[in-house]
């Protein structure tokens, strides 16, 4: 594309075959008047900027071209590159093209080639006259491009080439920068941490407007062209810092001290470029656009320096686009301050080179950090497979070890509750029928043998529901229930239960077993010492812990009494309840006897 560009503006700058002007003059004309003057006309030459003859000069000046015409049979073009900043063209004193305005806000014309075709009548044999009206200011450089007058289809197509140039060229690289600018801003939104993409869509804002000043053909919406001015060159401050912090993020490097420099610099010239009068506008301009100009080569050298010694490959291809920039860069500049004849610039059309190539590094990184995601994301999966393998193999390892646990525990636990309970009766008595074994009546080896009978049918309850799962307190004390209550009903006790929210209670097997010991023991000591008729058993769950309350009617007793002694059955439940953490209190008077217990929730939890 750049190529292309510099042979087109070769091509332009060519002179094409054409009719030989006989005299080119100027001269300064009144804004307010729509006929030049007759006296005070200077010969010049074109291209031509009138600040070298009259500096400092805004307004009209007119300019007059004579050729001879031997004949009319045939049309004639007409064709010039720019006139800067409006005009109207005049053929032998017709108005043959005018810009929609000539005075502030003027149109603005300077980089639109024209094209006319003269036709016969129009034409003189003889002599014929243009005149060209051109209105501008001093700070931008006004005047007039070279003006050719020949065939038709040589203009036409010299006309054509200065218009994709011009304009079309102009078109398709702000097309390329909106759609850049977008889509990186996109991708910055999605992934804030990305910072170089946002650079690059602040650097094509700012880059859009600078290049939509090609293209404009009116100073909307400001008011006068030195605001438009203004306001183009404050968008240049802004690109050139924002290409100096992409370059660096780029880099991947952070500058805090010189970014801060950079950005307080880019807001001092921008006030000084809208608080500058008039009169000094053009030269606070020139000055902020060296400003740029030094920030924006030093940024690309050190970067080409960069790149070439310790940059990677990516930076190295953009190293050659900046470059070219670069270059584009330095006749655009000379351009600017007049040093070129010319008002062709070339950094609109190659800033899209580096901005596609910027565009096309940055999606190549992008490209590449979603392969090493991929990369990492297929790594991770076969880890996490891995892991699963393990882990299903460590899970059932470990559903082996607690089965077998399990079934320890419940041999244990048996075992435990065997020799706790059933182990210890069998042991007394087994003692007493040895030593008398004739001081023992049938009653009482029959009692013997009944509590040999309950205790191991409260192991066996406890040993099935914890088989066939986890059941709460009021199902594994229900057969208990069942059986003490046939057992009063036979002795013609009364047996009253309350039993509250059991339900949702839910104890370690051993707890049950403590807790189903200690009733069977108290509403076993009830039925053979109390001589009671009635017998009230309160069993509860609440927010405080577990309640068990035992009462009987019966004769009772004073515990306080020094003959009293607690026997084994009192000893057992004392003991089982404070292995519980729970308390244990028993009160008798005649007529009344309650034992009650309380374990807390912290103990049954």
């Amino acid at each position: 594309m750049a190529f292309h560009c510099a042979s087109a503006a070769a091509q332009i700058q060519q002179p094409p075959p054409s009719i030989r002007f006989d005299h080119i003059e100027a001269v300064r004309g009144d804004s307010a008047l729509a006929l030049p003057p007759s006296t005070g006309w200077l010969p010049v030459t074109l291209p031509d900027d009138w600040t070298s003859r009259w500096p400092d000069f805004n307004g009209v000046v007119w300019y007059r071209l004579d050729w001879q015409q031997t004949g009319t049979g045939q049309p004639v073009g007409l064709m010039f590159d720019y006139l800067n900043m409006a005009g109207a063209v005049y053929v032998n004193g017709s108005l043959v093209m005018r810009d929609a305005s000539l005075v502030e806000p003027l149109t603005r014309a300077w980089n639109s080639p024209r094209y006319q075709l003269l036709p016969p009548p129009l034409l003189r044999v003889g002599t014929n006259t243009i005149l060209i009206r051109v209105s501008g200011l001093a700070a931008y450089q006004p005047g007039l491009s070279p003006v050719y007058v020949g065939a038709p289809q040589v203009l036409k197509a010299r006309y054509e080439h200065a218009y994709w140039l011009r304009q079309d060229l102009q078109l398709f690289s702000l097309a390329v920068t909106t759609t850049l600018g977008c889509f990186f801003f996109s991708l910055w939104l999605m992934r804030r941490k990305e910072v170089v993409y946002g650079w690059f869509s602040v650097m094509s804002v700012a880059w859009w407007w600078v290049a939509f000043n090609q293209i404009a053909t009116s100073p909307w919406p400001f008011s006068s062209t030195d605001t438009w001015e203004g306001v183009n060159t404050i968008a240049l401050l802004i690109y050139s810092a924002a290409f100096t912090m992409f370059i660096a993020r780029f880099c991947e490097r952070r500058l805090p001290r010189l970014e801060t420099a950079l950005w307080l610099l880019v807001g001092l010239g921008a006030v000084a470029m809208l608080a500058a009068p008039p009169r000094f506008q053009g030269t606070t301009r020139a000055f902020l656009v060296i400003a740029h100009s030094v920030n924006f080569f030093t940024t690309c050298l050190v970067f080409i320096v960069f790149a070439w010694r310790h940059g990677r490959t990516d930076q190295r291809i953009l190293s050659f686009c900046i470059a070219a920039f670069v270059a584009a860069g330095l006749h655009d500049m000379l351009t600017f301050f007049g040093i070129l004849e010319t008002n062709i610039y070339f950094t609109a059309p190659v800033a899209q080179v580096q901005m596609i190539t910027m565009a096309l590094v940055l999606a190549w990184n992008f490209v590449a950090n979603l392969r090493r995601i991929e990369r990492f994301n297929d790594d991770l999966n076969i880890r996490v497979d891995q892991a699963r393998t393990e882990l299903t193999v460590n899970l059932r390892r470990q559903h082996d070890l607690e089965v077998a646990n399990a079934r320890l525990n419940e041999r244990l636990n048996l075992a435990h509750d065997l020799h706790d309970g059933l182990g210890g009766t069998l042991v007394s008595n087994i003692t007493a029928l040895e030593y008398a074994p004739h001081d023992i009546s049938p009653d009482r080896f029959l009692s013997v043998l009944k509590g040999m009978r309950d205790d191991l049918r409260i192991i066996i309850d406890a040993a099935a529901n914890q088989q066939f799962g986890e059941s709460s307190l009021a199902a594994q004390i229900g057969p208990l229930r069942h059986r003490l209550t046939q057992l009063f009903e036979q002795q013609s006790i009364a047996c009253r239960w309350h039993v509250v929210d059991l339900e949702e209670c839910y104890l370690p097997t051993s707890q049950t077993l403590d807790i189903m010991r200690i009733l069977q023991e108290a509403l076993a000591n009830t039925l053979k010492h109390s001589r009671a008729s009635r017998i009230d058993i309160d069993l509860r769950s609440n927010a405080h812990g577990l309640d068990l309350a035992v009462q009987d009617n019966g004769m009772g007793c004073d515990p306080g009494s020094p003959g009293f002694t607690p026997g084994a059955g009192m000893r057992s439940m004392r003991a089982r309840t404070q292995r519980l953490g729970g308390t244990f209190s028993f009160e008798s008077t005649p007529g009344s006897t309650m034992l009650s217990i309380h374990i807390p929730r912290t103990a049954t939890t």
